[in-house]
């Protein structure tokens, strides 16, 4: 197997002869599909929950946590939660 060339300055990656040849001779439309973003919400992996949690902490007592959550509803739909609570030093 050749020895890949030596990286350029920039942030360019360079295939090799074999490496090209492999994912070209190992394509499916599939692959292709997901690859350019084009597959459906129904296709596409990971219809879990997905969402963040989060904290703050400050000075003179300021606290506070986050949280978010986008869960899937069936193919088409989609529900987005969001909860929030933080007290702050200080009379606001």
């Amino acid at each position: 197997m050749a020895e890949p060339a030596s990286p350029p300055a920039d942030d360019t990656i360079r295939l090799t002869d074999e490496q090209r040849l492999e994912i070209q001779n190992n394509n499916t439309v599939e692959k292709a599909a997901a690859a350019r973003g084009e597959l459906s919400e129904s296709e596409s992996p990971g219809r879990g929950i997905h969402g963040e949690v989060g904290v703050m902490i400050g000075s003179h007592g300021t606290h506070g946590a986050y949280g978010t959550a986008d869960i899937p509803l069936g193919d088409n739909a989609r529900a987005t939660v969001s909860v929030e609570s933080s007290s702050f030093g200080y009379k606001r």
